[in-house]
């Protein structure tokens, strides 16, 4: 495989020293004359040469590439915030790395050292787990944005999110006006933040007057499948059933289907993201709606602006709304 370009072969080519290309790359040109601009720009596209970003990044101490972790990156919603952060940063003269922790605490360790190596602009946790490097990185650095959970407690950053207690009380509120009973929370896991704020609001706009049992799962269609197998082998009972995502409602909605079971007839189901495949594939689900496009143009804002002082790490509290289609 031959070796790419480099700005000793761009110099050579077009006649001129090391450092008047590196001037040229830089935008350094006003002492450079019209004829060597032109060759250097003729021989930089004849070789295909693009400037190193890793050089740069060594001499500025930071560079234009923003890391974001994802904890799934099969997670249609996770995939559309992530979409979003792209498009934004393009705006701003930045590019978007990806990489995905699969919620695995080891990996996210490794992946932020791999983002410090690259120098990163701002690491951006789309679902953080809370571990020893994170917190050591967020002490002695002020480029981390939290995103969707919000930074465990002693961790001081910026945040951009719904509110997770808002959404679920309003979901909760709702099965209370639709006078739902048997009603039922299949969650996420507790120990993160958005997932145990989501189910205390809904628990809280049920009320004490309605029991509510509890099953706790990861956010996949697989693991909503296992639990909406378990608990709709129980036919005598017409559940209503918030789930803590739509990829977990759309696990549920198979497990009903194959019992043969009618929604809403037999089971109400309510999800939580209204991802954008939603219109397409599940025009029939209930859900409540985050607004996964607004989530790049904040953080973008957020990385283009003066770092805030520890003391004052600001937060974006997106608008979250329920959307009411045929399944509850």
């Amino acid at each position: 495989m031959a070796k790419p370009p480099t700005i000793r072969d761009v110099a050579r080519l077009s006649g001129v020293s090391t450092a008047t290309v590196s001037r040229f790359f830089t935008g350094k040109t006003n002492a450079i004359s019209p004829e060597t601009i032109e060759s250097v720009r003729s021989a930089a596209e004849k070789l295909g040469y693009t400037p190193s970003e890793i050089g740069r990044s060594l001499r500025l101490a930071s560079s234009r590439v923003v890391v974001m972790l994802v904890p799934d990156a099969t997670n249609l919603f996770t995939a559309d915030v992530a979409a979003s952060v792209e498009n934004a940063l393009k705006g701003i003269g930045l590019s978007l790395v990806l990489a995905n922790t699969a919620e695995n605490a080891e990996k996210q360790d490794g992946l932020l050292a791999d983002a410090q190596g690259l120098r990163a602009r701002a690491i951006v946790l789309q679902g953080a787990m809370d571990t020893p490097r994170l917190r050591e990185m967020a002490e002695r650095q002020s480029n981390l944005i939290f995103v969707n959970r919000r930074p465990a407690p002693g961790i001081i950053a910026p945040y951009v999110g719904i509110d997770n207690f808002a959404a679920g009380f309003a979901v909760g509120r709702y099965f209370i006006e639709k006078g739902y009973e048997n009603c039922v929370a299949i969650h996420g896991p507790r120990h993160y933040p958005g997932s145990s704020r989501r189910l205390e609001g809904f628990l809280a706009g049920v009320g004490e007057m309605r029991q509510v049992q509890q099953f706790e799962c990861a956010f996949t269609m697989e693991a909503g499948y296992r639990q909406g197998s378990l608990l709709l082998a129980d036919r005598s009972r017409r559940y209503a059933v918030f789930c803590a995502n739509d990829m977990i409602a759309y696990g549920v909605y198979r497990a009903a289907m194959e019992k043969n079971m009618r929604i809403p007839d037999d089971v109400m189901i309510f999800g939580f993201d209204d991802n954008r495949v939603n219109d397409w594939l599940a025009p029939w689900l209930t859900t409540v709606k985050v607004p996964a496009f607004d989530f790049g143009p904040a953080i973008a804002e957020l990385i283009n602006e003066p770092p805030a002082t520890k003391e004052h790490s600001r937060t974006v509290i997106l608008p979250f709304s329920l959307t009411i289609r045929q399944s509850a």
